[in-house]
């Protein structure tokens, strides 16, 4: 055996766990945020939201801490894919591990970022939008969120990037045709707590 194989090999173990253990914090953190919170704020409305707000610090150390993991990971693969002792099924495991959560966090990135998706308004189409209103919090509130969901009961996501403030209303543009929407809002109060769902608003858009 060549003497340098114990150092080959410690090399190859390092750089595969570094792999899988930058991957997985990612992927947790990614998930959580995309899909399991929402989920979680359906079902315990007291549990504080551990998606960031768009563009606040918090959001923005998400951001840098994903895109360093990001290029770590693509990093890895030169001396995984260069290693003669990793076999074909690991490096491609890795790879695919790799891209995967590259293309999560781009994901995450789009989801979060607060910017409002626009429908395009093409020949023979009308743009569609749904306007919200409700009573108005008898607490002292910082303001209101809006969820939706295409689910009645569950699974609604925040749809405002910023607080509603000095108004009980809110108008979504971004629904889509012939599909149906569930609303349901949630007072805000100091520390940004939130109060329970209020009572679920049905909206049908129109097809075409």
């Amino acid at each position: 055996m060549p003497p340098n194989a114990p150092r080959s090999s410690g090399v190859k173990s390092r750089v595969v766990l570094i792999t899988l253990l930058l991957a997985s914090g990612l992927a947790l953190g990614l998930v959580e945020n995309l899909w399991v919170d929402a989920w979680l704020k359906a079902k315990f409305s007291d549990l504080p939201a551990l998606v960031p707000e768009a563009l606040t610090p918090w959001w923005f150390v998400m951001f840098t801490a994903g895109g360093i993991v990001c290029l770590v990971l693509v990093v890895c693969l030169v001396p995984v894919a260069r290693h003669r002792r990793i076999s074909l099924r690991e490096k491609l495991c890795t790879a695919v591990a790799a891209a995967g959560l590259c293309v999560v966090w781009g994901m995450w990135f789009t989801a979060t970022n607060g910017a409002t998706p626009t429908v395009s308004a093409g020949a023979g189409q009308n743009k569609h939008s749904v306007t919200l209103t409700w009573n108005a919090s008898t607490s002292p509130v910082e303001g209101y969120n809006v969820y939706r969901s295409t689910v009645p009961g569950r699974d609604y996501v925040k749809i405002n990037a910023a607080l509603v403030q000095g108004k009980t209303s809110y108008k979504d543009e971004t629904v889509e045709s012939g599909k149906t929407y569930y609303y349901v809002t949630r007072s805000v109060a100091a520390k940004g707590k939130e109060s329970a769902d209020s009572n679920e608003a049905t909206a049908l858009v129109p097809s075409g």
